[in-house]
């Protein structure tokens, strides 16, 4: 009755390894760049982490991926890369890794208590970063547009 139990705790966390989002690359700590790159595009396709990620950038982590892979592929291992390679990959590394971070913090989701305009009561409001910034610049983008639309104001007092 325990035995069963007990291998279910141990493999919990091997199974929900490759699907968690995975920490940011570094070639000097993973051996195999195979399983980070599967769950990097698991995260892309199937969660709400990188939810926030443009296309143009999606785009462009997916070809980072595949260029690494590929200067990896041909040394055989990440640990035979030799000397200019390495750089090669680091540098590709460290944009890969400003891409995916910047889309997770604005996948972050926030809540807040607000009162809506003409009740007492107030509800959670919850919106994802990028959509808190969409809607602060939206609202300064009509400020822009109204205020030159209705003219200066009169400052003589008639």
């Amino acid at each position: 009755m325990a035995l069963p139990l007990l291998i279910a705790l141990f493999a919990a966390p091997v199974l929900a390894s490759d699907i968690s989002a995975p920490q940011p690359l570094d070639i000097e700590t993973i051996e195999d760049f195979s399983v980070y790159e599967k769950a990097i595009i698991h995260q892309l396709d199937n969660s709400n982490t990188y939810e926030e990620i443009t296309p143009d950038q999606r785009s462009r982590a997916l070809t980072l991926m595949a260029e690494i892979k590929a200067i990896i592929d041909r040394s055989g291992s990440i640990a035979a890369l030799p000397p200019l390679p390495r750089v090669d990959v680091f540098n590709r590394q460290e944009e890969l890794n400003q891409i995916l971070a910047k889309a997770e913090e604005d996948s972050r989701v926030i809540c807040r208590r607000e009162r809506p305009t003409g009740s007492k009561l107030p509800i959670n409001k919850c919106m994802t970063l990028a959509e808190r910034r969409k809607t602060r610049e939206g609202g300064k983008q009509y400020l822009r547009e109204i205020i030159p639309a209705e003219g200066p104001l009169d400052q003589s007092g008639m």
